[in-house]
């Protein structure tokens, strides 16, 4: 004992020591108990802490809450959940010190009796965890918070309004169009007919029927190849909002699309008659583009109804204000179809015309495949041209034009023999002299003179003797 107690005496000096030497320690660096724990404790429960010391028990629970949510959504998940890479919102500093700062505003808002403005904390939070798409379910919470706070709201439904109009663009973003246009028609009703105005001065019933046009539009697209009419009528929403909210040249562009699905469904005269809308649209507006865009798509509703002359005259004039926009592609395929047109109805000459400006314009981007199948038309419409004179001279039936299309039936391979100029090439005793080998080999329109006519078998003129004589007037030639 005697030997045991003084080392226990001098152990509890040495801790007393220590204990002495730390305290010391942490006073001269000014170190508080309060202050360890910032360094000894989580980013989060420390958050925590400073809300709680500042009597914010509602931005408390609220925000533990979410942490239980996100917890609760990941267990859901089983297996997918552990592999998602993304860190709990707990373990993000800066998301949660951007939630301690929106929470604690709507809450004190909230208690001195201001829920506009807990209103605008929570719509803050939502706007900011837009930029995070893993975020969606903290952007849905606190549009919920949004549109809860806005009924608190004595503004003749202004905040709830614009709450709508909120949860709506987050689903277009989204692109659950059905679903965000269930809210932005909220939005349309609570605004229409007031005079509700944003910073820039922009009217609320105005930024309504554009969302609303917007969404009608890319909802009308989605479903046109699975339910033509659904998509008509989105359109037609489509039309009066965009006319309802004063925007011309929306509104044109609504109509055209209309014009452009009742084409699709075979109906050229309703088509027209919204083509024709975007027209006068586009003339009032001065859009030349659009104006152009027009008259080609009433172009193509003529030719449906087999109406070709209005069409050329539509065609004409997509053509003409495509040179005068100085917009060389729109021009080339303006030129295009006007020379498929002008070959469909018989004018060659013109086809070829336009075939080959075309051809001109295309090849300047390099686009040799579509120059090459230009060239092949034209080539096409150049040998119908010269098709005419040929067929009026088989269906005459007179033997002397059908002798001498008979000699060059023979001969004409002569042609294709050797690159020889039209005097040095030879040519068959029976040829007449207006058949040449050049471009146009046909002797139809020289040979009118001496032809059989009726009047010459009436007399008894013998046929075979005529023609005979011809061709040795033709060989002495």
């Amino acid at each position: 004992k005697q030997w045991y107690q003084p080392r226990v005496a001098i152990t509890a000096g040495r801790t007393s020591n220590k204990k002495k030497t730390r305290q010391s320690l942490g006073n001269l660096a000014g170190i508080e108990k309060s202050d360890v724990g910032v360094y000894r404790n989580t980013f989060k429960h420390n958050l925590c802490l400073e809300i709680l010391q500042d009597g914010n028990v509602c931005s408390f629970i609220e925000l533990t809450q979410l942490f239980e949510k996100q917890h609760r959504d990941r267990e859901a998940l089983g297996k997918e959940g552990a592999t998602i890479t993304e860190p709990l919102l707990e373990d993000q500093p800066d998301k949660l010190t951007k939630l301690k700062e929106k929470l604690v505003d709507a809450e004190l808002a909230k208690r001195n009796g201001f829920p506009s403005k807990a209103y605008d904390a929570y719509l803050d939070l939502a706007l900011h965890f837009e930029k995070f798409p893993s975020d969606e379910w903290l952007i849905d919470h606190f549009h919920e918070r949004c549109m809860e706070e806005g009924h608190q709201v004595d503004d003749d439904g202004r905040k709830r309004a614009e709450s709508n109009y909120s949860v709506g663009t987050a689903l277009i973003k989204r692109g659950d169009l059905s679903s965000a246009i269930e809210y932005l028609e909220v939005f349309y009703q609570l605004s229409h007919g007031t005079d509700w105005q944003r910073v820039n001065g922009e009217f609320l019933r105005d930024q309504a029927c554009l969302q609303l046009y917007k969404s009608y539009t890319a909802l009308a697209e989605e479903l046109y190849e699975t339910n033509t009419a659904s998509a008509i009528s989105y359109l037609k929403k489509a039309v009066q909002m965009a006319n309802e909210g004063g925007d011309k040249s929306e509104a044109g562009m609504a109509s055209h699309r209309l014009g452009n699905i009742y084409e699709a469904i075979g109906d050229p005269e309703v088509a027209m008659m919204y083509h024709k809308g975007y027209l006068d649209r586009c003339k009032r507006s001065k859009n030349a583009i659009g104006e152009g865009r027009a008259y080609e798509a009433i172009a193509r509703c003529h030719r449906t109804q087999g109406d070709l002359t209005n069409s050329a005259e539509s065609y004409e004039k997509f053509v003409e204000i495509a040179a005068e926009t100085a917009d060389s592609q729109t021009y080339a395929e303006a030129c295009s179809s006007l020379a498929h047109l002008y070959n469909f109805i018989g004018e060659y000459d013109k086809a070829v015309e336009f075939y080959e400006k075309a051809a001109e314009k295309f090849a300047s981007y390099d686009d040799q495949q579509r120059v090459d199948i230009l060239n092949i038309n034209s080539a096409i419409a150049s040998s119908h041209s010269k098709l005419i004179n040929y067929s009026k001279a088989i269906m005459s039936g007179q033997p002397k034009i059908t002798a001498s299309l008979v000699e060059w039936k023979d001969f004409r391979e002569v042609l294709f023999m050797s690159p020889e100029s039209d005097a040095e090439r030879p040519k068959s005793p029976g040829v007449p002299p207006s058949v040449t080998y050049s471009d146009s080999p046909l002797p139809v329109a020289e040979i009118s003179e001496k032809t059989v006519t009726e009047g010459d078998k009436e007399e008894g003129v013998d046929v075979e003797e005529l023609v005979v004589e011809g061709l040795e007037e033709n060989s002495g030639q």
